[in-house]
């Protein structure tokens, strides 16, 4: 059995549980905005979006979603209420430390500046990486192929030898249709039974 050279770990539902009820709730004590609206808020005029791609400052994001909620928010209040969908871990740290004895491992997320440098204080899992491939830092998000291609020429690798795990279908389609073997996670016992499969574990 050939092992994959290099294997990609999407952040956010693989690695850790994302909950975005406490964002919502503290924005509502916050600024009295209802879930519904804030969803819309930043959703308007690719925001989020925008900010993921590294075409808008932290301090730009801030002070637009305040200009939109017409509120002012303290900058500090705001991060925490920002930081606030994280949850626990979905994959044992040894499961991981085991992997990265096997493979290198590399995360390949859409995410946004503050939300990285967050994790990678309160989340000790990120030892066992190799490296990272971020949307906020290279300007793509997933789906878009580039972002693959990116990451294969990060790690020196053709498509075909190295191994993806995401959350999202569009994502592992986007992986598949340049020939990166991908599966979508479900669950740490279906994650583990998948690279068993591989020979990784």
């Amino acid at each position: 059995m050939i092992l994959p050279r290099c294997l990609f770990l999407d952040i956010g539902m693989v690695l850790v549980r994302l909950d975005y009820v406490p964002l919502a709730e503290r924005m509502r004590v916050l600024a009295g905005i209802e879930p519904a609206q804030l969803q819309a808020l930043l959703t308007a005029g690719n925001l989020v979006q925008r900010y993921e791609t590294g075409k808008i400052t932290e301090a730009a994001f801030h002070e637009e979603v305040c200009r939109r909620i017409g509120t002012s928010i303290p900058r500090t209040a705001f991060h925490e209420a920002w930081y606030s969908i994280f949850g626990q871990p979905l994959i044992p740290d040894e499961c991981l430390a085991t992997l990265a004895q096997r493979v290198p491992l590399w995360a390949l997320s859409n995410t946004n500046r503050l939300h990285f440098e967050f994790m990678t204080r309160r989340y000790g899992f990120f030892r066992h990486f190799a490296g990272f491939v971020l949307s906020h830092e290279v300007g793509l998000l997933k789906p878009d192929e580039r972002i693959f291609r990116i990451a294969l020429e990060k790690v020196q690798a053709r498509a075909s030898e190295v191994l993806f795990v995401d959350d999202q279908d569009a994502n592992i389609r986007a992986a598949q249709a340049l020939g990166i073997d991908a599966f979508r996670f479900v669950n740490a016992d279906q994650f583990a039974a998948e690279l068993k499969g591989r020979g990784l574990l």
